[in-house]
């Protein structure tokens, strides 16, 4: 399949998006939510792009993008950027990859279901580090990437297991 050049692209300047903090609520498709906060995006195929990565400065397209079936979107970053990196930079979060309800999903069997203990211990765990780094924040202490990129990996755990459950 050729390559296409995908107009939507264009997010403005990287890591300054008119959309750094502000929450997605959204009820478009992930991959809908995230290429239109990338620049120079290009199409490569069926449910594929290629773009600059907003997590760091470089010119070429090393951030690729699939939508795999029910349309959850995977990322990868060539040049070696984390996830939490990149989906930050383009002011979205993890969770954003993800659907809110997947349709058409079979049934789960009893191995795949979650255990109510261990679903409120994770939960537990989650909102604990969350704590944690916003009591450091609320005295003064500085919060480098480091914390922020794991306060929002928290979030997006804390959301998606509410979110399993029902809540």
């Amino acid at each position: 399949m050729d390559a296409q050049q995908n107009p939507r692209g264009l997010a403005g300047t990287r890591g300054q998006s008119h959309h750094e903090n502000l929450p997605s609520y959204s009820t478009a498709p992930p991959v809908e939510r995230l290429l239109p906060r990338l620049e120079s995006v290009l199409k490569t195929g069926d449910r594929r792009w290629r773009a600059c990565c907003p997590a760091h400065d470089g010119k070429s397209r090393s951030l690729a993008i699939r939508e795999v079936d029910e349309g959850r979107v995977l990322i990868h970053c060539f040049a070696g950027c984390g996830a939490v990196d990149v989906i930050a930079a383009a002011g979205l979060t993890l969770g954003d990859l993800y659907p809110a309800t997947l349709k058409n999903t079979r049934p789960l069997r009893p191995g795949e279901r979650w255990i109510p203990r261990e679903a409120l211990s994770a939960l537990a765990y989650e909102l604990l580090v969350g704590l944690i780094i916003l009591e450091r924040g609320a005295t003064g202490a500085p919060l480098d990437r480091r914390w922020l990129d794991r306060l929002a990996l928290a979030r997006a755990r804390v959301s998606a297991g509410a979110a399993e459950v029902g809540a």
